[in-house]
């Protein structure tokens, strides 16, 4: 199942249309695509398995947001890719190294990226996102995957100057406006599989810049969910990058940092692809 936000509403998508949960659900799933997530993932399941559609729309037609418009939590994971880290000079990890985005870093599939400053230094970052269907506390890594709703495509934007200031500041150097376009789609975990073993690529104006695969992960997916859910309580919507692979712009000689004019494609196997455009700040 692929769970969209149309318009700005909870959808979902079947051979090319667009269906309203809100009408297919006969007004029990909420309208809004994040209040139908936290309402509950399980019942959406249902009323898309049930197959009762009509008055769809088609796709090209809607312009579609964020999948996970504005989830209570953000989860990064930083050098979850040995090969990332070999480039980054930095030692393999022994435990998940967490930051987080805020919110307002969020923006659609297909929206602008927006430079800060002439002076910056955006970089891409292509990553397997998974969002939590469930509250989870203290999951096991052999149950974590039925606590999470899906898989989407995301971009971790970061702009390095900030980033690397005043002992690193990862969580607001990775928080600009539009610093995390994330979609197209929210693919339900029974349609994507093994979330170990999807390839990753990032082109920047058609040219390969990142092609890795999760199963290179340090930590995989059930891992991080038991990992984290050892620390907080997660809950119904709340968002996990886990981390990116090799041929990020900073560590290329010279460095390739994203200028207006740029686009950025993200894509992932089985999930999608999406395609950000590089502008100038406001």
């Amino acid at each position: 199942m692929r769970f969209v936000n149309a318009n700005g509403r909870a959808a979902i998508v079947v051979e090319g249309s667009v269906y309203l949960l809100s009408e297919i659900s006969g007004g029990e799933i909420a309208d809004d695509p994040q209040k139908a997530l936290e309402q509950s993932w399980e019942r959406i399941v249902e009323v898309a398995d049930e197959g009762s559609y009509d008055s769809g729309k088609v796709l090209e037609s809607v312009k579609l947001g964020p999948p996970v418009p504005s989830p209570k939590a953000i989860f990064g994971i930083g050098l979850n890719y040995k090969d990332h880290a070999a480039e980054a000079g930095m030692e393999v990890p022994q435990v998940p190294p967490v930051f987080t985005k805020f919110p307002t870093s969020i923006c659609g599939p297909f929206d602008e990226l927006i430079i800060p400053s002439r002076e910056s230094k955006v970089d891409y970052e292509a990553e397997l996102v998974f969002v939590i269907s469930r509250p989870a506390k203290n999951v096991m890594a052999s149950e974590a995957l039925e606590y999470i709703a899906g898989f989407m495509c995301g971009q971790d934007f970061s702009e390095r100057t900030l980033q690397m200031t005043a002992g690193r500041q990862f969580s607001i150097g990775k928080s600009f406006d539009t610093f995390f376009p994330m979609g197209p789609y929210l693919v339900s975990t029974d349609e994507v599989g093994d979330p170990a073993g999807l390839n990753v690529r990032c082109l920047v104006n058609g040219e390969v810049c990142q092609s890795g695969n999760t199963k290179d992960m340090v930590f995989g997916v059930a891992e991080l969910v038991e990992f984290l859910s050892s620390v907080v309580t997660l809950r119904p919507g709340d968002v996990c990058l886990t981390g990116t692979p090799a041929g990020v712009g900073f560590v290329k000689n010279p460095p390739r940092f994203l200028a207006p004019g740029d686009v950025v494609e993200t894509e992932i196997e089985r999930i999608g692809r999406m395609k950000n455009f590089v502008v100038a700040g406001y």
